[in-house]
């Protein structure tokens, strides 16, 4: 008695297919279990999540409310700015200028002070 390659090959193709009805059942049963534990997540915290949907609508509104206040702000402030002459403008750079000399002397100022101190102690 043998066994041909056509009977042979039929037995592989079942064996597979059963292996994977088997592998595919493990992975559905997984996924049940997931959506079962999601949905008893979601029904513990129903109140918190009904209480956070409730509030977007009040959280659009302040957006909304904050995107305006800033449009208007800014708006003031660019006409504010090119209200002022040039005079002052050029005087606010220079300004600008030489806070950042100062704060650049007072930062090597102060890294030499710190290396004195550090070489001391």
């Amino acid at each position: 008695m043998y066994i041909s390659l056509y009977d042979l090959g039929l037995f592989i193709l079942f064996a597979v297919l059963v292996v994977c009805g088997v592998y595919l059942s493990m992975v559905l049963r997984r996924i049940l279990f997931i959506l079962g534990s999601i949905r008893e997540m979601l029904q513990s915290h129903q109140g918190d999540i009904g209480e956070t949907v409730s509030l977007f609508k009040e959280t659009l509104n302040n957006l909304n409310e904050l995107t305006i206040s800033l449009k208007e702000t800014t708006d003031q402030t660019n006409k504010a700015v090119r209200a002022l002459p040039g005079d002052f403008a050029d005087a606010v750079d220079d300004l600008r200028e030489n806070f950042e000399t100062f704060a650049l002397y007072a930062r090597i100022a102060g890294d030499v002070v710190k290396s004195i101190f550090s070489k001391s102690a």
